[in-house]
């Protein structure tokens, strides 16, 4: 028996078992995007047509031997939330990567730079893929609150309005100089709590300069395909969800008649305010995130009923 070829096989095993379990994680449970997904499945057929190639498949597998593997009974059973199995599993691959490219130099130095490769491929994967699943997820119902900043907008009223804790806090100008829009945009930063999300409304640039969650667009911004080469990770939210826009003007805050907002299947509340926020705005987030709780709560039920 090939002794090297046992360690390039239990490594080669290894290695394809955590990007499966990595490929899986990010399909299903994430629902990554195509590029995601395609980085790591490009990875497991590359490292299979590797092994195929330099070791052949038969060969490997000759050399296997589970009935005196002295580390199979080894019990790693830990539970670990799916971000935590992803993580782990690409360190797996990894350090299987780097245990076939120091092997194969005993056999066929010439295969070790491939297996090198496949390591800083793997790299950067495991960059993009944490970044993408690390972000902060929009909850569903969510309730907005869209700030209109003009010249004269007051922090204090925009600190009130985030100490309400709504879900996601959208800066908007409204046709002030662009450097004003990112100095307010940065003080505003600094006010927003981590479990608050906070959104630039169209404006990917200024997202990126004061250090935002993210972007809204609507219809006539810059399209979400082209901002997501910009924001990467960041998230984006579009008004192709099922969303509700209450102008703070109008809005009747009578429960009857929120509850009349809530009679189709929406994704969340934008409240959205003018050039100033109202004095009572504590009062009317209060009312409308019981009223989105409520009805999220409602949601859970009725889709557990189907």
């Amino acid at each position: 028996m090939d002794k090297v070829l046992r360690i390039i096989d239990a490594n080669f095993n290894r290695a394809r078992e955590g990007l499966r379990v990595i490929e899986d994680g990010i399909r299903f449970y994430y629902n990554a995007d195509r590029t995601h997904i395609k980085q790591i499945k490009d990875i497991r057929h590359s490292l299979a047509s590797v092994i195929e190639k330099n070791f052949g498949l038969l060969k490997v597998k000759v050399a296997r031997d589970t009935v005196h593997d002295t580390g199979k009974v080894i019990d790693t059973r830990k539970r670990e939330d799916i971000r935590e199995v992803i993580e782990r599993n690409f360190l797996r691959v990894s350090e299987a990567l780097r245990v076939m490219e120091e092997y194969s130099k005993a056999t066929k130095p010439a295969v070790s730079s491939l297996f090198h490769n496949l390591r800083f491929k793997l790299y950067k994967a495991e960059k993009d893929v944490s970044l993408y699943i690390q972000r902060k997820e929009i909850p569903s119902p969510y309730l907005s609150v869209l700030l209109n900043i003009g010249k004269d907008i007051s922090l204090k009223s925009v600190k009130m309005t985030v100490d309400c804790a709504p879900d996601i806090i959208i800066l908007r100008s409204t046709g002030t100089d662009d450097g004003y829009f990112l100095k307010v945009a940065r003080k505003i930063r600094k006010i927003v709590p981590p479990a608050v999300k906070y959104l630039i409304s169209g404006r990917p640039d200024i997202c990126l300069l004061c250090d935002a969650d993210g972007v809204f667009l609507d219809k006539k911004d810059i399209p979400y395909e082209e901002v997501r080469k910009i924001l990467q990770d960041r998230t984006i939210l579009t008004d192709n969800v099922k969303t509700v826009n209450i102008p703070i003007k109008e809005i009747d805050i009578s429960r009857s008649r929120l509850k009349e907002l809530f009679t189709e299947d929406i994704d969340g509340i934008i409240l959205m305010t003018g050039m100033d926020i109202p004095k009572n705005i504590e009062t009317i987030i209060k009312i409308i995130k019981k009223e989105v709780q409520g009805y999220g709560g409602r949601r859970k039920e009725t889709a557990g009923k189907k």
